[in-house]
């Protein structure tokens, strides 16, 4: 695995430095080359609002990586659910936000 720290733009600092809250975001987004304005990225922050609350609560999004969305879903039956809504819900996500082109919807089971 490739040593991420070097992609760092922030001087090391001694274990005693205090970081604020902000710095630390923006180092472990750096990290992990997550930029919050993508769209990708939205929907996974806004996933709630999206699929509704109680879809939500049972079925979280990963990930959507090349126009697939990866969701976890807690119970096989919730994933059936999101399987045969998968339609619909593509269809609501790509009038929000149509810069992307969503393809279909992947769950699995949290274990």
């Amino acid at each position: 695995m490739a040593d991420r720290r070097k992609k760092d733009n922030y001087k090391p600092m001694a274990p005693e430095d205090p970081v604020s809250g902000n710095v630390f975001l923006d180092q472990v987004l750096d990290r992990f080359d997550i930029n919050l304005e993508k769209p990708e990225t939205q929907i996974v922050l806004n996933w709630k609002t999206l699929v509704g609350e109680e879809t939500a609560a049972h079925c979280r999004c990963d990930r959507v990586d090349k126009g697939v969305i990866y969701v976890c879903c807690d119970h096989p039956s919730r994933a059936a659910g999101m399987r045969l809504k998968a339609g619909e819900i593509i269809k609501n996500i790509r009038g929000v936000y149509p810069e992307i082109n969503l393809s279909k919807i992947v769950t699995y089971i949290h274990k």
